[in-house]
């Protein structure tokens, strides 16, 4: 038999103290060792600029095109037909690379969502 304590161990274990009112000692199970890469701060991390700029930019020339075309984009994605997809498959990319941008962008301020 493994010997070896988990971490659903760990947390019956807290529940159990935790029922009995004993609320420091369910506290100390829940506690966790950091690995060394968890122990390093957001800040430390490596930013990505490159991402930010290459998405940042793809973004702004889309936007650009999508604004600087309206007559042949109205034409085009009002014809019906197989022409439908057109909207979906525009919205879809523009989703995606304003999103990947987005997330780079918070990644560089350093907001990082928390990992439990």
């Amino acid at each position: 038999m493994d010997s070896k304590v988990t971490k659903f161990d760990k947390n019956m274990s807290a529940v159990t103290f935790a029922e009995a009112g004993e609320f420091e000692t369910a506290a100390e199970f829940l506690q966790e060792e950091r690995t060394e890469e968890e122990a390093v701060s957001p800040i430390a991390k490596k930013k990505p600029y490159a991402g930010l700029v290459i998405f940042g930019a793809v973004s702004l020339c889309g936007y650009i095109a999508l604004m600087t075309h309206q007559g042949w984009v109205s034409n085009e994605y009002t014809m019906g037909g197989w022409h439908a997809a057109y909207p979906v498959v525009t919205a879809l990319a523009f989703s995606f690379i304003h999103g990947a941008f987005a997330s780079n962008l918070l990644s560089v301020l350093g907001l990082e969502a928390k990992n439990h």
